[in-house]
């Protein structure tokens, strides 16, 4: 997705480092992208690197995979997406590192780098580090040709299992002298382009975990290349269980006083079990006030696949939740061996020094749509919890929906497992579980992180096709260029789908996988951009060059006037039966289509249909849907529609800048999306979104820039900017005077002692009170530094407040200064008439 700001307003009243500016209430982010599909836009990924879904994997219960296990692989991917570093992150995923090819004078490698770098960096000029012993991550003398560190690097953590990483070799700066096998290791920021700089990418520490579960330093070079510790080391067929091999990794920046960083990894190696923490490093070395966050593996001699999920990047030091499943993909049915059953684990995390109390706790079951699942399609079987001071959660009757309160220590995980039975097919083949934990306190910066959701796909009985559509380019409609779309085949059932092409006699009375996609009036349709094109004489039995694997018929006037039908039937290249397995498997053959709608339209419904149809005759394609004679019929998910529109403006903002005393308690931005539409917060251009509106923070002076835009959930408009200005509280001053004074006459001036101070312009405020303070009110017209005081009754205090105005007329006060008392009494002579008259007597 491409963004554009649409610039309201400028101003800047304090020349302050913007990352000053980035406070706790504010600094909401959380990236999020478990790459169990074919991962988010944002995710770049090059060389051998690619989305295991519905390849080697199911369709969403796949992988992000770097490299195959083969030689001289390589493979990166990195999240253009920037977040805040100021406040600290947590960067939390999940690895795999195996093979089905045995590699017996290595023992697998060489490992995978994550690394953080820059956000000034990205497509068009980010630049990897080398491969090999560098993970992608450091620089390289050896490599060909030479190669610097990661463009704009903070800090690479290299999960080294054959041990060349932690090495200093190839021109690295510093490490071991020898091989260090299965260490962890941190080298330091990129310094140059340079591959020969002496400072860059400078090794900082590194632990090496021996077979026992101990913990060396990485510069003793006591690892053994042979035991499963960074990868598991016996060759299989498929990749290892999370009950054989389980890597979960957390990298946590700190900062600390004295501007120090500290930098933590940890891990643990069974699912749901406890972190060990295995670095703990402290830098003075600042990092970029905006990160990006990368991956890069290589294979040589040896070889590994290196595989990772379930990546979140957040924020530290606050309440947040997590949430695992054990199964990647579920049935409707037993089948045997509990394959409808599930198991979800819940952890709400406060990593504050105080406990959150009474915290509110929901846990659904919802569609792809976010409907409710009902009871009859899923039944909870249990509920359990542990690490809580308190918990009261139950199940809503004839819902499935758990809710609650719950009270969590300090620095504490809170754990609740939830396990159920799944006995029907959800809408798309696809169980979301959805979990929200909420402070009652408002006392969370980060609403970001408080909300997570887990899909499970879910495998239908017999056949059960479905499409599956992905974007080449923008979602947003484009009436000039035309939107380009790729459909694929994924078959989401348990039986193979046989199927051959038209063509020869041989091939009657066989299956036929057919595509249909209907074209409205006045809309331009091009599908000649789809790989190896199309035949559309149904005879053809020859297969071109390169090969096509679609024949296509088009219908005029189809299904009514006006309308032009595509029917697209799977083809091999061969008269012998082609398989599209189930379990998830999806058919390599896009068909990759753009359509332009007529001018002047601001939305419209793009949809396409496929189906498993049976034999009737040589050519046809027009026999019956075979999946409409399952019981149950498994058509719910043949169609998939979407509607394509456009947004042509940001979000109406109350007002483009918005203005605060230093101090003050401010409410959260807001701004008005179309009927339909939803906001999008970012805390920078090219960031990360939010749903939850950031509140600003008062205490620093200077001005932070919002951006916010909407979206119809596919197109997102331009950003509009909300900007928030925080101005210097005034001084004070202070006042001299007070007296006591006869009633009925007039005090002294009460002076100026020290002037008020502040910007702009200063005038002052003077209020008194009749009441020994309780209440204040205003003396009208009193806007000078000295004031004098009229004829007095009683006794009256006086003080004095300062205000700072600006150009733009807004104002902000000081505190108020001393008070001045003036005390009165009463000073008439009374004489007693009758005292001369005794005096005669």
């Amino acid at each position: 997705m491409i963004f554009k700001k649409n610039k309201i307003s400028v101003i800047l009243w304090s020349c302050v480092l913007a990352w000053l500016f980035v406070q706790p209430v504010s600094a909401q982010f959380t990236i999020t992208d478990d790459f169990r599909n074919q991962g988010s836009p944002d995710v770049v990924i090059g060389d051998n690197a690619y989305f295991t879904s519905g390849v080697a994997d199911p369709v969403g219960a796949g992988w992000l995979r770097l490299t195959e296990a083969a030689g001289n692989q390589k493979g990166y991917a990195y999240i253009n997406r920037s977040f805040p570093s100021t406040l600290g992150l947590i960067v939390d995923f999940e690895y795999t590192m195996w093979r089905d090819n045995s590699d017996n004078t290595y023992h697998g490698a060489d490992g995978f780098a994550m690394f953080l770098f820059d956000a000034a960096y990205g497509p068009g000029n980010f630049v990897l580090g080398a491969y090999g012993g560098s993970l992608a991550y450091a620089n390289s003398t050896q490599s060909s040709p030479n190669t610097g560190g990661v463009t704009g690097g903070y800090v690479g953590v290299g999960f080294d299992a054959y041990g060349n990483f932690v090495r200093s070799s190839e021109g690295k700066n510093g490490g071991s002298s020898g091989l260090s096998p299965n260490s962890i290791a941190l080298r330091g920021p990129t310094t140059s382009n340079s591959p020969s700089d002496s400072n860059t990418n400078r090794y900082l520490d590194g632990v090496t975990i021996l077979n026992n579960g101990s913990i060396v330093d990485a510069l003793d070079e006591a690892g053994n290349a042979q035991h499963d510790v960074i990868d598991y080391n016996t060759t299989v067929t498929e990749r290892p269980s999370y009950s054989t091999f389980y890597r979960r990794v957390q990298l946590e920046i700190i900062p600390t006083t004295g501007n120090t960083y500290r930098i933590i990894v940890r891990w643990t190696t069974t699912q749901g079990g406890a972190f060990t923490e295995l670095i703990d490093y402290t830098t003075n070395e600042a990092p970029p006030s905006l990160l990006k966050l990368g991956f890069g593996a290589s294979t040589g001699g040896g070889w590994n696949y290196h595989e990772l999920r379930n990546l979140q990047i957040t924020t530290p030091n606050n309440l947040r939740v997590t949430k695992k499943a054990d199964k990647d993909i579920l049935r409707s049915v037993p089948a045997g061996n509990n394959a409808n059953e599930i198991t979800y684990t819940i952890e709400v995390t406060n990593d504050t020094d105080q406990p959150y109390t009474n915290a509110t706790f929901l846990d659904e079951l919802i569609d792809i749509n976010g409907d409710p699942i009902p009871t009859s399609m899923f039944h909870i079987d249990n509920i359990s919890h542990s690490g809580f001071d308190a918990i009261s959660i139950a199940q809503i009757p004839g819902e499935n929906k758990i809710e609650g309160n719950l009270t969590i220590p300090a620095n504490t995980i809170g754990y609740i497992t939830v396990t159920g039975t799944l006995n029907g097919i959800p809408l798309s083949n696809l169980l979301s579980n959805r979990v929200t934990v909420l402070s009652v306190d408002n006392d969370d910066f980060d609403l970001g992180n408080n909300t997570f959701t887990v899909n499970t796909p879910v495998i239908a009985e017999n056949v059960d096709l479905m499409l599956q559509k992905n974007t080449v380019g923008s979602d947003c409609l484009d009436e000039t260029n035309g939107n380009t779309y790729e459909l694929q085949v994924t078959n989401m059932g348990t039986l193979d789908a046989t199927y051959r092409r038209t063509g020869s006699s041989s091939d009657n009375n066989r299956n036929r996988i057919v595509v249909i996609k209907d074209i409205p009036p006045g809309f331009d349709y091009d599908d000649s951009a789809t790989p190896g094109g199309f035949y559309t004489n149904l005879n053809t039995t020859t297969n071109g060059s390169p090969a096509r694997r679609w024949s296509k018929v088009i219908l005029n006037n189809t299904p009514s006037s006006g309308y032009t039908r595509h029917i697209y039937i799977a083809r091999g290249a061969s008269n012998a039966d082609l398989t599209l397995a189930g379990m998830g498997t999806t058919m390599p053959y896009p068909i990759r289509y753009t359509i332009t709608p007529p001018s002047g339209t601001t939305s419209y419904v793009d949809e396409a249909t496929v189906e498993y149809r049976g034999a009737n005759g040589n050519t046809a394609y027009d026999g019956g849907n075979i999946e409409s004679s399952y019981s149950p019929p498994n058509t719910a998910n043949n169609t998939h529609t979407e509607t394509i529109a456009t947004i042509s403006t940001p979000p109406e903002v109350g007002s483009a800048t918005i203005y605060y005393c230093q101090g003050d308690i401010a409410a959260a931005l807001t701004a008005e999306a179309d009927t339909g539409n939803t906001l999008n917060w970012y805390l920078n251009e090219g960031g990360v979104p939010a749903t939850t509106a950031p509140t600003p923070f008062t205490d620093v002076l200077g001005t932070t820039t919002y951006y916010v835009s909407q979206t119809n959930g596919s197109c997102e408009s331009e950003l509009a900017e909300i900007e928030v200005v925080v101005l210097e509280k005034p001084t004070s001053g202070s006042i001299s005077g007070g007296e006591e004074i006869c009633e009925n006459t007039q005090p002294g001036q009460i002076d100026n002692n020290a002037s008020g101070t502040g910007f702009g312009t200063i005038t002052y405020r003077w209020e008194y009170s009749g009441d020994n303070g309780n209440t204040w009110e205003v003396v009208s017209g009193a806007t000078g530094a000295n004031y004098q005081p009229p004829v007095l009754y009683t006794d009256t205090q006086y003080r004095r407040i300062t205000i700072a105005t600006n150009t733009g007329g807004h104002s902000c006060e000081s505190d108020a200064t001393n008070e001045i008392l003036i005390s009165t009494r009463n000073c008439t002579v009374i004489t007693n008439p009758m005292l001369p008259s005794r005096a005669k007597q």
